[in-house]
């Protein structure tokens, strides 16, 4: 889960991260929609927005 949001946190597209870790981009949509879920976001912005909010409270 870690690698996955490292790449989206990189901007990479589902095939992108696919082929970064040797899956499928079906595979890596699967993923990505695994890290928006536990973050309770719908989008790839309102994750980065959500990591930013979190910083921002713990500093």
């Amino acid at each position: 889960m870690k690698q996955v949001l490292a790449l989206l946190l990189q901007g990479l597209s589902n095939k992108e991260i696919g082929a970064r870790l040797g899956i499928s981009r079906h595979t890596a949509r699967r993923h990505v929609s695994n890290v928006l879920e536990k973050y309770g976001v719908r989008y790839r912005t309102d994750l980065l927005a959500q990591l930013l909010k979190d910083a921002a409270r713990d500093t």
